[in-house]
């Protein structure tokens, strides 16, 4: 159990209040998770107090006259609370966000995928293990690291990623209603593959963030959750240097790249439109480093400045810590990446150095807005550990993927000492790169 110092401020503009932060990392063996706590800070201030004044002692006359209540029966003082106005019982909303890092698309998850008799592709059972703790949530978010192309593309994984529609079908039935769609794969399959994936997530009802068919109104993703809204911003560092085959006023109309000038403006927008929360989803770093480099700690510390309130991150495939920041009196919580949520990458295809690529957490944060004064609290941080879980049974051609919730799988006897022993091996390194750090 480690606890970070108490502190705690108003954020500008009255959106977002941190207050007398307290984050405590607790392993639940009860299977809920580990978990990092913020507690809002009580309101201390006393209720006022209104002094009668005091009797003149020279006014003999008054001693001896009686009260006029006396004579009606009637009590000054219970007159006197009658006029005052009780004060108004606070309500609150409360909802929870949710978020994973890297959904992938590798070729042997399409094979796992598809059933030859129908000649359909059905990736549901991946996430049945999941499904329950994603479905509860109010907002919930996934980095999609593959386009939607189409058929009229070979489906394949690494290098140029193009995967079946029915990916989005799995992420919505699985209980995400935002897809961010900006990463260094979004060109993977041209502008056209760019267009056609925003299309097709829009067409299933699902929102996203990050890309877009032409230039944007706007290129921040508003929801009202509740009565909560929140902003939602997404950019990626780069894009594997297939922007240079493209008009580069096209690129930049239909995909947000990190840019110093590109989030400055968008932050303003966001502020302009009084959201109560800011949501920052950077694909940043550098692949398989366990550690956030200059670049995003750079960036971490732009985005708190300016008033983001949650920033996640993806890219580097494997968990980086979580860390709670401070600059210029505006508060964040960052979680530098989050890891694969599913992919092909394990140790089996990376090499036992990277066996850290089959981990992967689920964000949680609990927000509440007091109705009253508009005031907007995070008042609870959480993280469930995942990994994903490959094999390849007797008789069967292909694998199977299941991303499983650690604590729980491992209070089952479903899997094999092997399998246990990684999972064990997943979980402990899972909760020392989430220990949040000041």
């Amino acid at each position: 159990m480690r606890s970070t110092n108490n502190r705690g401020h108003q954020k500008r503009n009255g959106r977002l209040k941190l207050i007398g932060l307290i984050l405590l990392f607790v392993f639940v063996l009860s299977g809920a998770t580990f978990y990092a706590i913020s507690l809002a800070q009580e309101n201390n201030e006393e209720a006022d107090q209104t002094e009668q004044p005091a009797g003149d002692d020279n006014q003999q006359a008054d001693e001896t006259e009686p009260d006029p209540s006396e004579l009606d029966g009637t009590d000054q003082t219970d007159a006197e609370d009658d006029d005052e106005e009780e004060p108004e019982e606070e309500q609150f909303t409360d909802i929870r966000v949710s978020a994973v890092g890297d959904v992938m698309g590798h070729t042997s998850q399409l094979e796992a995928a598809y059933n030859a008799e129908t000649g359909e592709y059905d990736f549901t059972s991946v996430f049945e293990d999941v499904q329950p703790i994603i479905s509860e949530s109010d907002l919930a978010i996934a980095n999609l690291e593959t386009t939607l192309a189409g058929s009229d593309r070979p489906f394949i994984g690494y290098p140029l990623f193009n995967t079946p529609d029915a990916i989005i079908d799995a992420l919505d039935y699985a209980g995400f209603d935002t897809i961010i769609t900006t990463n260094n794969h979004s060109l993977d399959t041209g502008l056209e593959g760019v267009r056609r994936t925003v299309e097709v997530i829009e067409e299933k009802g699902l929102d996203l963030a990050g890309t877009f068919t032409e230039e944007p109104d706007s290129r921040v993703l508003y929801k009202d959750v509740e009565g909560i809204k929140i902003a939602i911003l997404a950019y990626t560092e780069h894009l594997n240097g297939l922007d240079a085959s493209y008009p580069q006023d096209d690129v930049l109309s239909m995909i947000n790249v990190i840019s110093e000038e590109r989030i400055l403006a968008d932050i303003e927008e966001a502020e302009s439109e009084d959201v109560d929360l800011m949501i920052a989803y950077m694909h940043w770093g550098g692949e398989y480093e366990r550690y956030p480099n200059d670049f995003q700690q750079n960036y971490a510390e732009l985005l708190t400045r300016e008033g983001v309130d949650i920033i996640l991150g993806s890219h580097p495939h494997v968990i980086q810590q979580a860390t709670y920041l401070e600059v210029d009196g505006n508060e964040s919580i960052v979680a530098y990446s989050l890891g694969n949520f599913v992919s092909n990458q394990r140790r089996e295809t990376l090499g036992e150095e990277r066996e850290p690529t089959e981990d992967g957490v689920i964000f949680h944060a609990d927000v509440q807005k007091n109705e009253q004064t508009g005031e907007t609290t995070v008042q609870h941080v959480e993280y469930t550990p995942t990994w994903v879980y490959r094999n390849r049974y007797e008789g069967d051609s292909t694998y199977t993927y299941r991303i499983l919730p650690v604590e729980r799988i491992l209070e089952t006897d479903e899997f094999t000492d092997a399998d246990r022993q990684r999972m064990q091996r997943s979980l402990d390194e899972t909760t020392i790169r989430l220990e949040l750090t000041d």
